[in-house]
């Protein structure tokens, strides 16, 4: 009976997370949400947040994985240091985070010599950033746990061969471990579109011409209804965002089990 009581904390939080789902989808209704989505600039916003946040999870990919693999094969000097510089993000608000990189690229910082180049206001490339900026901790950190429970035999056979440790990560490691790149990046596709505090200080709007023409990210575009026309209108916008959300994570879900 008392093992039983472990699982009211469970239930708790499921009502917690639950109850204002259900509340914001009753509330909006589907005609709330069709409403949302023949938005055209609620569209174009999603296509933006969206297109970002694939640029910046292939970042992620690129640059995360091999960062992880040689924090787990502790192929790095000081490790430990490095590993809590790079999760050190995760702790930052996130408002700060859009503060830092508008003065890391503006006239003010000491670098503008070597940012001058780069606009990251307004831009596609200052919304990726950003999005990369948030999402990589949670990429290296899932990936470094998985390649420390990924038995190296494997590895190590390559590697007897007379091949290099790149080589053999290039070849062999990464090759094996798409299932759980694939899940990981999910998780960080998800952060990345979630991403709000940096993105309404560095790129309120963007400009990609001739795709867009001044179009908020997502969450940016959801604040901006609230604001400006109060919660009600808001509703239909946040329950459409939300909808996407549970897609994606059943998304996640299947790519999981896949991968298992």
């Amino acid at each position: 009976m008392k093992e039983k009581l472990l699982s009211v904390p469970l239930y708790v939080i499921m009502v917690i997370f639950l109850v204002p789902i259900i509340i914001l989808f009753y509330l909006s209704g589907l005609s709330g949400i069709v409403t949302a989505f023949s938005d055209s600039g609620f569209i174009y916003s999603l296509i933006l947040t969206f297109l970002a946040a694939i640029a910046a999870t292939i970042i992620n990919i690129i640059l995360g994985t091999p960062v992880a693999y040689s924090l787990a094969r502790k192929l790095v000097r000081w490790e430990s240091s490095a590993y809590d510089l790079l999760l050190s993000p995760i702790s930052i608000p996130h408002t700060v985070v859009g503060i830092m990189l508008l003065i890391t690229f503006s006239p003010v910082s000491p670098i503008y010599f070597f940012t001058r180049f780069m606009n990251p206001v307004n831009t596609f490339f200052g919304m990726v950033l950003a999005m990369f900026f948030v999402s990589a901790p949670i990429y290296i950190m899932a990936m470094k746990e998985y390649f420390q429970r990924l038995d190296p035999v494997h590895e190590l056979f390559t590697m007897s061969l007379g091949n290099d440790r790149l080589k053999t990560f290039m070849k062999v490691v990464f090759p094996m471990s798409s299932g759980s790149i694939m899940r990981v990046s999910m998780i960080s596709l998800g952060r990345a579109l979630s991403e709000f505090g940096s993105l309404i200080i560095l790129t309120y709007t963007v400009s990609m011409a001739p795709l867009f023409s001044f179009v908020s990210p997502s969450t940016v575009f959801i604040w901006y209804k609230y604001e400006t026309y109060g919660l009600l209108p808001a509703l239909r916008y946040s329950s459409a965002m939300l909808l996407i959300s549970m897609i994606l994570t059943l998304v996640l879900y299947l790519v999981s089990k896949r991968a298992d």
